[in-house]
């Protein structure tokens, strides 16, 4: 006689129940199931592990892997030089400075665009205000209508105050003389560039607006700024 109940015959609690251990459940598993079986019991211990062993590594590797720092840092302002040739002359900057790769770099950030659209343009004099403030760039390479502007704000260190005679006195028909705000005084601010190698073989028309560099007065690599200069006019 069927049960007297309203469960079906095929119900969960009419069927046999499986006492053995996972353990033999999987040995008695064909290996494709076994894989699906693990899967599916244990896929979130395993993407918890994979994320704490992940985040572990990185923690470490972060703690020992080697200190690179910036020995020299170069801001260039509306850049009319292929980016590749400046990403080259980092190497060549690397080696005549004398600096270990693996813990030593130099920058040259060719990403402050001034003539660009105005809200990007309004972005980078921004960062490049903040960048400066916080002494983190040596030398800027501008055009003169930039350049200028920042000559007379007080930005750039007198250069008869940074180059070593010989290198000062070999460069005085290139000098942009001018004064400041707080000292009117004509002095030697920035050096004209167009006529550097790096400038007469890749540098685009720059519409009567002549390149100068110049080193920042909180420049925290004066010396690297100076072996840039003596580099670039050395070529």
């Amino acid at each position: 006689m069927p049960k007297k109940t309203r469960l079906d015959d095929d119900a969960a609690i009419y069927q046999q129940r499986d006492n053995r251990t996972e353990k033999v459940k999987l040995r008695d598993m064909p290996w494709d199931k076994r894989i699906s079986h693990l899967w599916e019991y244990y896929k979130y211990h395993a993407i918890l592990t994979i994320v704490f062993v992940a985040f572990v590594s990185y923690t470490i590797y972060s703690f020992v892997k080697p200190k690179v720092e910036i020995k020299l840092y170069t801001a260039i302002i509306n850049n009319t030089i292929q980016p590749q040739i400046w990403d080259d002359y980092q190497s060549t900057l690397i080696e005549h400075l004398d600096l270990n790769p693996k813990t030593e770099k130099v920058v040259i950030n060719y990403s402050f665009y001034f003539n660009s659209t105005p809200d990007y343009e309004a972005n980078m004099r921004q960062a490049f205000g903040v960048y400066t403030a916080a002494s983190e760039i040596d030398v800027v390479i501008a055009p003169l209508s930039e350049f200028s502007a920042y000559v007379e704000y007080g930005f750039f260190a007198p250069l008869s105050e940074q180059l070593p005679t010989d290198l000062y006195s070999s460069l005085t028909d290139r000098y942009y003389i001018s004064g400041t705000e707080d000292d009117p005084k004509p002095t030697a601010y920035g050096i004209y560039i167009e006529d550097t190698k790096i400038y007469r073989e890749h540098s685009l028309p720059t519409d009567d607006d002549p390149v100068l560099m110049g080193i920042l007065i909180n420049s925290l690599h004066k010396e690297n700024s100076v072996e840039f200069i003596r580099c670039i006019f050395g070529e």
